[in-house]
């Protein structure tokens, strides 16, 4: 229990810190390349989208690495592509060499994610690993927060923001050391095959999850551009959301976790995630015919944010328990392709369903994801007879 424990909290030092420095990088990277490279904002767009594609394509593997060779070594690797992909960004003058590091910077991320993912489920026990779960996320959270205010704050000083690319490249080689003293050695048997792309069962629960994290896309893209076109709210409503969600998930995440004990706990918190989704939807589907906008707007930060959490603890519940304790590493990275196929997807179904349709058109996205968190806790209800995790 103490090796676990000390492993988790290993993984959330490493987690916080390289998140500050993707969250600063995230704060300055479209403003570096568009005004001081002089690439177009088109290609910049393009770049983030063809890395987190490129990711789909390589997380699967990275998870049987992971099974062979053992979380330590396979974290140091994905880390190594992490730092490599921040040092192409910070020499990055013209569009391949750009491409190329959004490319690499991408498979490194959800490589990471895969492996933090498959450490919890190798070292803590199954009544512990939602809540272990929820202590990486809200890691996550905490350094994207204060991450992002470091880029804006290199933003307003007209500092060269090419140096967050190498901190950030430093702040990952300190990650490193964490993760090769958090993650187990390689299994004595190792396993081979893909038994992760066979099973519909677990293929289905990702492909659901992915649309109970479109979230992430309605919060960074599809809301601010409503607000800006059809919305009467001021522009700057969608980051006073975007910090109030970042605000919320850290302060929510945990407690909402210890709620999820079972099949049935997490059940119920997936049905909760699908009325808080649809709920959400209206409100911000109303931004438009309201006399207080900021307010409805903060009102659907809120129901997103339970929307996400909940959603966020019955999901990793199915992906602990219906994966074979053989293959983690696999399954736990299939399960992460599910955060790429959501900002993939995202932008390119919601922004024309909602600019098009208005309140119609988040009505339907709404019902959507309501559809999605129904079928996995219906899933969850199925898989009641597995053994109690938590």
């Amino acid at each position: 229990m103490n090796n676990a424990r000390t492993a988790i909290r290993r993984l959330a030092t490493a987690q916080a810190l390289t998140s500050a420095g993707d969250g600063a990088v995230l704060g300055v990277s479209a403003v570096h390349f568009t005004t001081r490279v002089g690439l177009p904002a088109g290609i910049v767009a393009l770049g983030l989208s063809l890395g987190a594609a490129t990711s789909l394509t390589t997380t699967v593997p990275f998870g049987t690495l992971l099974d062979r060779i053992g979380a330590r070594r396979a974290l140091a690797a994905a880390t190594v592509a992490a730092v490599a992909s921040l040092l192409l960004f910070a020499v990055a003058r013209n569009v391949s060499t750009y491409i190329a590091a959004c490319a690499l910077f991408a498979c490194g991320q959800s490589a990471l994610a895969a492996g933090r993912q498959a450490v919890v489920a190798t070292v803590v026990a199954p009544e512990g690993r939602v809540r272990a779960r929820a202590v990486l996320h809200t890691a996550v959270n905490i350094g994207i927060g204060v991450g992002s205010g470091l880029g804006a704050l290199v933003l307003a000083s007209g500092a060269n923001a090419g140096t967050v690319f190498a901190v950030d490249a430093g702040l990952f080689l300190f990650a490193t050391a964490l993760y090769l003293h958090a993650g187990p050695d390689a299994p004595a048997e190792r396993q081979s095959g893909w038994p992760a792309l066979r099973d519909r069962r677990y293929v289905t629960m990702t492909v659901l999850a992915a649309v109970t994290q479109l979230t992430m896309p309605i919060l960074s893209v599809t809301l601010p551009l409503w607000i800006v076109t059809r919305g009467s709210a001021p522009q700057w409503t969608s980051a006073i959301v975007l910090l109030a969600n970042t605000v919320l998930v850290v302060v929510l995440q945990l407690p909402i976790s210890r709620q999820v004990r079972d099949a049935r706990t997490a059940r119920r918190s997936l049905a909760f995630a699908g009325l808080f989704l649809i709920a959400a939807c209206a409100v911000f589907g109303s931004l438009g015919a309201t006399s207080q906008p900021v307010v409805v707007a903060l009102i659907g930060a809120l129901l997103l944010t339970l929307a996400e959490t909940t959603a966020s603890a019955g999901c990793w519940h199915l992906a602990f328990s219906l994966a074979p304790e053989g293959h983690q590493g696999q399954y736990q990275a299939l399960f992460a392709t599910s955060t790429a196929l959501a900002r993939i997807t995202g932008p390119i179904v919601l922004v024309p369903l909602v600019l098009t349709f208005g309140f119609l058109g988040w009505t339907l996205a709404g019902l959507g994801m309501l559809t999605a968190a129904l079928a996995l806790a219906a899933m969850a209800q199925r898989n009641a007879d597995c053994p109690v995790i938590a």
